[in-house]
């Protein structure tokens, strides 16, 4: 049964109910068809569960009684912050967003690199669309925290806010290191990065590498960049579970 998503702010605790409204209104009566009386798992993003019973539906809003409480349940130990180079296809970008959200990142942050051929800013209608597609993920893939989608950046404010990071790792078709990631004793945190369709420049990776990044391949086939970042995420999660 996939999760329902509210805003914190929706949640009364003292009097044990809570409010689905917007988009997760919809969802739930025009899409699903809920009923007063029917079952239903919300999550605030913010790592609570709740366990509900919808008691009444409004016009734009359904109220739920809240029937039982858990936190953090499926979330990973490990936090990956995942950049990733927008693609030249918009659905391309999207998809690898929505698979790399149910498999358990963080955070995604949009980075320009010099083969970026779609240098998008994703402000306003663009911002929301991605939230979207998140918030969806994250409820299908049974998550209850919320991944964070940020402004884009470029290589070198990149590197900048990740000088600190422990384990940083760029996915670099020509690197000759297949070895499983090996990281230091901060395993719950991962910088995570994945270029565009043209790849990165050889001078990127020489910046990447001298501020501690590691560079990693996945094998010799040359993959679509979406395709990338799922299965890097995975290999990663999967790893430290």
């Amino acid at each position: 049964m996939e999760y329902y998503y509210t805003e914190p702010e929706n949640i009364l605790v003292q009097t044990g109910e809570l409010f689905l409204k917007g988009s997760e209104y919809d969802h739930v009566v025009k899409v699903l068809r809920k009923r007063t009386g029917e079952e239903i798992t919300v999550t605030d993003g913010i790592g609570n569960i709740y366990l509900c019973v919808i008691s009444d539906l409004k016009e734009f809003r359904v109220s739920c009684k809240i029937q039982g409480h858990q936190k953090n349940l499926f979330e990973p130990n490990t936090r990956i912050r995942l950049f990733l180079s927008p693609l030249k296809s918009k659905e391309r970008f999207e998809f690898a967003v929505e698979k790399s959200v149910e498999l358990g990142v963080d955070s995604i942050i949009p980075v320009i690199t010099a083969n970026t051929v779609k240098k998008s800013d994703f402000a306003g209608k663009k911002s929301e669309r991605i939230r979207k597609i998140i918030i969806r993920a994250m409820c299908q893939s049974q998550r209850c925290r919320l991944p964070e989608f940020y402004e884009s950046v470029t290589i070198e404010k990149l590197i900048d806010d990740t000088q600190f990071d422990l384990n940083k790792i760029v996915m670099y078709e020509f690197s000759d290191d297949r070895t499983p990631v090996k990281l230091s004793s901060d395993t719950e945190n991962i910088s995570l990065i994945v270029g565009p369709e043209g790849g990165f420049d050889e001078s990127e990776i020489e910046l990447l590498i001298r501020n501690g990044w590691k560079a990693k391949s996945l094998g010799k086939r040359k993959l679509r960049a979406e395709t990338a970042a799922i299965i890097s995420v995975y290999e990663l999660l999967s790893k430290q579970q």
